[in-house]
């Protein structure tokens, strides 16, 4: 027998921890409900199960931002039904005043009426947000107290006109906002100062009437009754003669330029008076027309024979016989390039290209122009350059957009056609270029720094459309993406400038948050107008209604993205669960044989434990 070590008692130990060790093991599965608890378990499982709980999650905030998708999409479409009820009753509106039975009263009162539903559109348009993020005013960040200049009118001031008799023949040209007055042969000045024949046959009758008095005083043996009286005719005579030196019988300068701006008002181009489209006024001594338009398609010009021209005080060789009016502007933060668009030559951008843009103290961020083009900016045809910029201005957002910096910097094109960065949310922006130098392409010499710069607004400022992704997915990637367009007055096509052909003559439509005009309404105070402008309003409704369809369509699908990201979510769970969690029944069933063997075990070790004590009766 040996005592140094109980061979038996060692065993049992070791069994009596196993089954101890096994049964907390058990417990704490059961107490859990994981089979699983801790990597030692199952370190595969555990792998496996970890990557299905993190798609797990993913799917079901995928499924909450769904849900948000659907909640932007309705405040944006219940916004636009509100748009659409407005340009139903612009519409008949329009209708109720092409009809014949309707007075001027009338058709004042309606104009009224429809001013207010098209500011109304623009404040839906600017105030409608999701989570602060303005959803229909085109993407483009809130103005609100920033500083507003208004629209110019096209004016042109001439020199002192002639005076006496000015005979003016034709050739001479006016021209109103794209539409030409031919100035036909004129007179004026004729006989125009009809005092001063009156005051010389006075001054006649004076002096005669003077001289018979004086010849009577002066006889020997005159009264002082006869030489009061040859005083009191030469006083007579006297007046006569100071109102004779204040009568001119040529007509002055001031009295032509009267006569010419009556007789100019009456010409006619197309039945349309030119009066109608602009105030001719007199300075003195000089004419001044002033476009009743305004805005940077107001425009006045005097050209056509020079020496016709000159008659009426302008050099048609001169900048000062024509004039475009300013549009209406909003005090910015931001970087202006140098030179104008398609100032010697169009603007090319290269395929890939790119620059870096900072934003306040974050980090620079590459924007890539993807495609390559050349902007025909230099055409020849005002419309077709405008056009151009406009288009290059549109990639330039775009690829702001792309960048994800869309939010904080939108591209825009300043009055005199520069591009501009405006920076959306104030923080200062740095430039610089890169691969193509498509800075330099487009107007900047890389000196330009940011500060406060005039973005234009009104008619013509059209954002590119609000832009943003839902993640609808677990995983990178994963998304759709949402476009909804600028949806106020001037992208709907319901404002333009004042004057222009088919709007009201002055600005009569605010932003929707100011009392500041900055737009023209669709004229409807006259039958002609009005009837056009129903047809007018009939595009906008389609645009609405189209912009409303697509909504429509994205909710519809994010509601069967739903309902598979929950099915998804449902499978994926079950398959995890069957990694990670416990059999209870089969855990029960090892518990209790581990339990058994415990109790087993500890009840062996108290005999192994007795059995060295038998050599005690060795030694008896």
């Amino acid at each position: 027998m040996r005592i140094n070590h109980n061979i038996a008692a060692l065993n049992t130990y070791r069994q009596l921890n196993s089954a101890s060790t096994a049964q907390g093991k058990s417990m704490e599965k059961l107490s859990s409900g994981l089979r699983i608890n801790k990597a030692g378990d199952d370190a595969a499982g555990l792998a496996i199960s970890e990557k299905m709980r993190g798609q797990i999650r993913g799917l079901d905030m995928a499924a909450k931002n769904a849900q948000d998708g659907i909640s932007l999409i309705s405040t944006a479409e219940g916004a636009l039904n509100e748009t659409h009820d407005i340009l139903q009753r612009m519409r008949e509106l329009a209708n109720q005043s092409a009809n014949g039975t309707s007075t001027d009263a009338d058709r004042t009162a309606m104009q009224d009426e429809l001013n207010q539903l098209t500011s109304e559109i623009n404040r839906i348009g600017n105030t409608t947000e999701f989570n602060t993020q303005k959803l229909l005013n085109g993407g483009i960040g809130s103005n609100a107290g920033e500083k507003i200049t208004k629209a110019t009118q096209a004016s042109v001031t001439g020199a002192t006109v002639g005076t006496g008799e000015l005979a003016i023949g034709a050739g001479a040209k006016i021209t109103v906002d794209g539409k030409t007055f031919d100035v036909g042969a004129l007179t004026v000045g004729t006989d125009k100062s009809v005092g001063f024949d009156a005051a010389t046959a006075d001054l006649a009758t004076k002096t005669t009437a003077y001289d018979t008095a004086k010849a009577t005083s002066d006889a020997p043996g005159a009264t002082q009754a006869q030489i009061d009286a040859t005083a009191a005719a030469l006083a007579d005579k006297e007046a006569a003669e100071a109102t004779l030196a204040g009568e001119n019988d040529n007509s002055t300068a001031a009295q032509n330029a009267t006569e010419l701006a009556t007789k100019l008002g009456e010409l006619t181009s197309g039945g349309v008076k030119l009066s109608e489209l602009v105030d001719i006024k007199v300075d003195t001594d000089k004419l001044v027309f002033t476009a009743k338009s305004s805005g940077s398609t107001s425009e006045v010009k005097v050209s056509g024979n020079a020496t016709e021209a000159t008659k009426l005080g302008f050099d048609v060789t001169a900048t000062t016989s024509s004039s475009t009016g300013q549009p209406s502007t909003i005090e910015r933060a931001g970087i202006e390039g140098t030179t104008t668009l398609g100032a010697s030559t169009d603007n090319t951008i290269v395929a890939n290209s790119t620059f870096k843009l900072t934003v306040g103290n974050e980090s620079a961020v590459d924007v890539t122009l993807k495609e390559g083009k050349v902007y025909d900016t230099n055409n020849t045809d005002s419309n077709v350059a405008k056009s151009a910029m406009n288009d290059l201005v549109k990639d330039l957002n775009a690829s702001l957009q792309e960048a994800g910096l869309s939010d904080k910097v939108t591209a825009s094109l300043s009055a005199d056609n520069k591009v501009q960065f405006v920076s959306e949310s104030g923080k200062d922006i740095k430039l610089t270029d890169g691969t193509g130098g498509p800075l330099a392409a487009v107007g900047f010499t890389g000196t330009e720094t940011v500060g406060n710069i005039e973005q234009v607004t009104g008619p013509g400022a059209q954002g590119s459309g609000y832009n943003t992704k839902f993640q609808i997915g677990a995983n990178t990637g994963q998304s759709m993406s949402l476009n909804i367009q600028d949806m106020r007055s001037a992208a709907l096509g319901i404002t333009g400038n004042a004057g222009q052909a088919g709007f009201t003559a002055s600005n009569s439509v605010t932003n929707g948050t100011n009392d500041i005009k900055g737009e023209a309404a669709l004229n409807i105070s006259n039958k002609e107008d009005a009837s056009k402008s129903i047809s007018i309003i009939d595009k906008a409704i389609a645009s609405v209604s189209s912009e409303r369809g697509k909504l429509g369509a994205v909710q519809n699908r994010l509601e069967h993205t739903i309902n598979n990201l929950g099915t998804s979510s449902e499978n994926l769970t079950a398959a995890e669960s069957r990694i990670r969690d416990v059999d209870m029944a089969k855990e029960m069933m090892n518990q209790t044989k581990n339990s058994i063997l415990s109790q087993a075990a500890q009840a062996m070790l108290a005999q192994a434990n007795q059995q060295p004590q038998g050599v005690l009766q060795l030694l008896r």
